[in-house]
């Protein structure tokens, strides 16, 4: 087979470009050989990186427990004396004015007579809270129970009762062909 001069040019170029990706490819065993010394490297245990985001990560953690356990001790009081004051009644003293130290017994009682009203108010806020949250609850809980899925009319169909329902056996066939698709003959 013959080759025309514009075949022949084009395949004088595809040799010039097999020479030049040859030029500028890296040799097998070159490459070879760095791949088999890389192999035989030892590498390093622990990247520098991941020790570093693990110990940020383990800071983290140990920063959220210390805070978590904090927040939780600061709450805790809290709660603990709206609990033992609902046990306790508060105690009715006589009210003295709080520079008044002449006496002991009086300011030591307008002193118990200060934190019963206190407890009091706590307490009137708690149920204050409780009742709303209850009511809050409530009114989610309703909301839940009464909703009803927006493509429910979507799935609905006139002959829903005629698919749900099945025939009896005592019917006679004029009534059963009522279920069949009618066949045009």
């Amino acid at each position: 087979m013959e080759l025309v001069g514009e075949e022949k040019k084009i395949q004088t170029l595809f040799s010039e470009l097999r020479l030049a990706d040859e030029r500028t490819a890296p040799s097998f065993s070159a490459t070879w050989n760095r791949a088999q010394a890389r192999a035989l490297r030892p590498r390093r245990a622990f990247n520098l990186s991941f020790v570093g985001a693990t110990a940020l990560l383990v800071c983290a953690l140990v920063s959220l427990a210390l805070w978590s356990s904090h927040w939780h001790q600061s709450a805790q009081p809290s709660v603990a004396t709206s609990i033992s004051s609902n046990k306790t009644p508060p105690t009715s003293a006589i009210l003295t004015p709080p520079g008044n130290n002449r006496d002991t017994k009086n300011s030591s009682s307008a002193g118990r007579h200060s934190e019963a009203s206190a407890r009091l108010r706590a307490n009137r806020l708690a149920a204050r809270r409780e009742t709303r949250l209850l009511a809050a609850l409530r009114k989610e809980a309703t909301a839940i129970s009464s909703w009803q899925s927006p493509t429910a009319t979507l799935l609905s169909s006139p002959n829903d009762e005629l698919l749900k329902s099945l025939p009896q056996l005592n019917e006679n066939v004029n009534e059963l062909k009522s279920f069949l698709p009618n066949k045009p003959k």
